[in-house]
């Protein structure tokens, strides 16, 4: 056997391992509970569970409650998190990144409180984006002396972040959302201007859609190895066009998108973020309409991903 072969077999190692696997372990799909932000935490997740998703990512609130803040002391966390899993989900991701601004001081303890939380929580991963690029999206961008500024004011601040995750053992990842992570080669220079295993990617293939104009991203099997969470959402026609439908039904490719992904590697955290169409936010969305999308999307992606991790 030539070192070439024997380097072949171990690159189809772990491809086996995963189809070997039963399907409910080959991946983590679940949804961002803030669809359902406007309800008790009990029918929220009721919802959820009933549907078939066992993972969430974390809602600061739901109803009257809150139930991921950072003024929750820690005993009261530790409660939180048991009564959460008791109703049969798991968080497993925050979007905690975009609760505080780590440019300013102020922001940065924002940020670091929320990294904290997640630690509380057992959650792997808090996603969070760059500096916003435009003065008015889509048409005109910020000046260019002034956006270098801000944009070496961000890196000073997400270093002290990723510092403090690596203490926490939390992932920062950052997804694309214009400027420094508009696509995939612009994240890929991210990882490579702070390099640490606590900064890697959450890539948004709808996001690249409508802030861009792109699909698919031709970069993305070059940055799939740095990718540790996947924000679901499809997008459909031109670019800015605020038409978010259900997966399956605009312009992402999922079927290319995860292949790209696992045959990398991937493992990471799944949570759908919009299917608000042309309602023009979720928060627009009735509860009872959202389930049926969700549903929708749960009977689109389950099987798609099964077919896919199962190595078909």
């Amino acid at each position: 056997m030539t070192r070439r072969d024997l380097l072949t077999r171990i690159a189809a190692l772990p491809a086996l391992t995963q189809s070997g696997a039963a399907a409910e372990d080959r991946y983590k799909l679940g949804v961002m509970a803030t669809m359902f932000g406007s309800q008790p935490l009990e029918e929220a997740m009721t919802r959820i569970r009933k549907i078939g998703y066992r993972y969430i990512s974390m809602s600061r609130r739901h109803g009257s409650e809150a139930v991921f803040s950072p003024e929750m002391g820690k005993p009261e966390r530790k409660k939180m998190l048991a009564r959460i899993r008791s109703l049969g989900v798991q968080p497993f991701l925050s979007l905690g990144g975009f609760q505080g601004d780590p440019v300013k001081e102020d922001g940065l303890k924002q940020y670091l409180a929320q990294l904290e939380l997640c630690a509380d929580y057992e959650i792997p991963v808090m996603v969070g984006a760059g500096p916003w690029y435009y003065t008015k999206f889509p048409t005109m961008p910020k000046r260019e002396r002034d956006w270098q500024v801000e944009v070496s004011r961000f890196y000073a601040g997400l270093e002290k972040a990723v510092r403090h995750a690596e203490t926490l053992n939390v992932v920062i990842a950052l997804k694309p959302h214009t400027g420094i992570t508009a696509r995939a080669k612009d994240c890929i220079g991210v990882l490579q201007r702070l390099r640490s295993a606590n900064l890697k990617i959450a890539w948004d293939a709808g996001n690249v859609s409508y802030y861009e104009g792109i699909y698919p991203d031709p970069d993305l099997p070059d940055l799939a190895p740095n990718v540790s969470a996947l924000c679901i959402k499809d997008h459909k026609g031109l670019r800015g066009v605020n038409d978010f439908p259900v997966p399956g039904q605009g312009n992402v490719d999922h079927e290319q998108m995860f292949r790209t992904l696992f045959s990398a590697g991937f493992r990471g955290p799944m949570a759908i973020e919009r299917v608000d169409g042309t309602d023009g936010g979720m928060n627009k969305v009735p509860p009872d309409v959202v389930e049926q999308r969700l549903t929708a999307a749960y009977q689109y992606l389950k099987p798609l991903l099964d077919r896919v991790t199962a190595g078909a």
